[in-house]
């Protein structure tokens, strides 16, 4: 019988060594550092069209993976954007594309004001 613990610690370092960390905090520090997007943030990071990411969140609904919710209007899941362009817009190194223009952008559009506030 496996030892359970031994082997979610052996995952966790794992995973640290690849710069995972924790998440720490609630939904709230979540959306604060970027875990949600506006249609015209992900278009932006994705350097795509606005009517582009329509047809992503389209599309990965017609796969049973929602890339977020709509009320008034779009809120994008970061992760699983990142997750859908690397597993069906460019791979990789659209991925890592798209994180490091979130790295960029991301302390304007966290301030009042920002890009996509009211889209």
């Amino acid at each position: 019988m496996p030892n359970h613990q031994r082997l979610i610690n052996l995952l966790l370092q794992i995973l640290a060594e690849l710069g995972w960390k924790p998440p720490v905090g609630d939904v709230i520090d979540e959306i604060a550092n970027g875990g949600l997007l506006t249609v015209v943030q992900a278009a932006a990071i994705c350097e795509v069209t606005d009517q582009t990411i329509y047809r992503w969140i389209d599309h990965a609904g017609s796969l049973g993976q929602s890339l977020g919710k709509k009320s008034t209007t779009w809120l994008i899941g970061t992760a699983r954007l990142v997750a859908y362009l690397e597993a069906h817009q460019g791979g990789l190194p659209a991925r890592v594309k798209a994180e490091n223009l979130l790295k960029k952008y991301w302390p304007s559009w966290s301030q009042v004001g920002g890009l996509g506030q009211g889209d």
